[in-house]
């Protein structure tokens, strides 16, 4: 049986919660402590101090629970775990060479940077020294992540494994090919695979592997998925026909509910990516339009790309969104707009680029391409280029520095 969703709102009561509790505890004390009426003595010393380790835990409890870790038991320990590992990095730090023949992507965990080979998982920590590396054997590689958890899933197979620093935390082969996978930063993950009798299928488990939701998708074609921070929502982006046209819809499921949450539809598009972000709305992307919603919303807000070219895009966890264009099919002199939940432009910045790699920062719009590295302030201004190598992939930053992914190396843009 699926396991039954929780309550919404339910951090919005951990907060009202955590409030409550201060202010008793808060009340408890002042009552003792006018009560007795004592000068500054080893009784009220040692009150202070519990209402000080009172306060302190409640709040630690109440940060945790808003920000959807994972503080279970065997994700405690395996947290300690994690932590250990830290004491035995190696290596001469960045430039690093990858362990593999070429670098597939490259993404920030909590304690440094993932990146994937044709043959390998490797992660790095701050000052680009080797935390683990793991062989792997999968044809296609793919890779998630989210807090200290990494998805590697074997894109068009089956075989999938969920990783922290300390190692596996479960393993397994779904029934079809994946066609997309997500993870929370819970532990949750989700993927959409191919179904005999379905267009997609799409299947969700616990950090444990156990299966919390299952659904067949008989009129969509599911291209991308994503799971809410809390993982206990999905969010998918289909696409069909009807009549000849393209239709793409933007679906939102309850972990284990039997009805989709929300449905919006939208006819001429070809949504491709769905994403949720850290101020809990999901951003979808297309061909010709960029949508933004809250869960519990009707309403969408709609950024249309005004028949310039997409050339790259990338989406923050604070929520806002980047648009690399083009005015030309062939991605040059490309152009970036930053908007906000609102759909509103906050940042243009125009560039002679073409298709140019793209990371979004809380200030900054990081660009790679012909063997260059460009930072630019959300005013337009050039706050820093370098020369990077000609095999550059994609650029992230990841422990407060500015990573180059190459084909056969990780270096800092100088």
């Amino acid at each position: 049986m699926a396991e039954q969703p929780k309550k919404p709102h339910k951090n919005k009561k951990q907060v009202r919660t955590f409030r409550s509790v201060l202010r008793r505890e808060t009340k408890r004390i002042l009552n003792k402590i006018n009560a007795f009426r004592l000068p500054i003595n080893d009784n009220l010393f040692q009150t202070i101090i519990k209402l000080t380790v009172t306060v302190a835990a409640v709040a630690a409890v109440a940060f945790v629970c808003i920000s959807d870790a994972d503080i279970s038991p065997s994700g405690t320990v395996r947290g300690f775990k994690d932590k250990r590992v830290l004491s035995h990095a190696s290596g001469q730090g960045y430039p690093a060479e990858i362990n593999g023949s070429r670098s597939i992507d490259a993404e920030t965990v909590s304690h440094g940077t993932a990146v994937l080979t044709d043959t390998a998982y490797t992660v790095y920590d701050v000052k680009g020294r080797e935390l683990i590396s793991q062989t792997h054997y999968m044809a296609s590689p793919a890779m998630k992540t989210a807090d200290r958890y990494t998805l590697l899933f074997d894109r068009m197979g089956t075989a999938y494994t969920l990783k922290t620093l300390s190692g596996s935390v479960c393993s397994g082969e779904t029934d079809h090919a994946i066609v997309a996978g997500a993870v929370s930063r819970s532990g949750r993950f989700a993927f959409v695979t191919n179904y005999d009798t379905a267009h997609s299928y799409v299947h969700v488990f616990s950090k444990n592997g156990k299966s919390l939701h299952k659904w067949k998708s008989g009129s969509y074609h599911i291209s991308d998925i994503s799971v809410s921070p809390s993982g206990h929502t999905v969010a998918m982006c289909g696409v069909t026909t009807e009549n000849g046209k393209l239709k793409s819809a933007i679906i939102i499921q309850k972990v284990g509910g039997n009805a989709n949450l929300r449905e919006y539809t939208f006819d001429d598009t070809l949504l491709v990516a769905v994403q949720f972000t850290g101020d809990g709305s999901v951003t979808a992307i297309g061909d010709d339009k960029a949508v933004r919603l809250r869960v519990n919303e009707e309403k969408t807000q709609v950024y249309s790309y005004a028949g310039r070219t997409l050339t790259a895009y990338d989406i923050s966890d604070n929520g806002q969104l980047a648009l690399a264009f083009s005015p030309h099919s062939d991605g040059q002199n490309t152009s970036v707009t930053v908007i906000n939940a609102a759909c509103e432009e906050i940042a243009n910045v125009a560039t002679d680029l073409t298709s140019p790699y793209m990371e979004l920062t809380n200030s900054r719009i990081n660009l790679i391409s012909q063997s260059r590295f460009y930072s630019y302030n959300f005013s337009g201004k050039l706050m820093a280029s370098a020369d990077i190598p000609a095999d550059s992939q994609s650029v992230l930053t990841s422990g407060g520095k500015v990573l180059i992914r190459g084909i056969t190396t990780v270096s800092e843009a100088s």
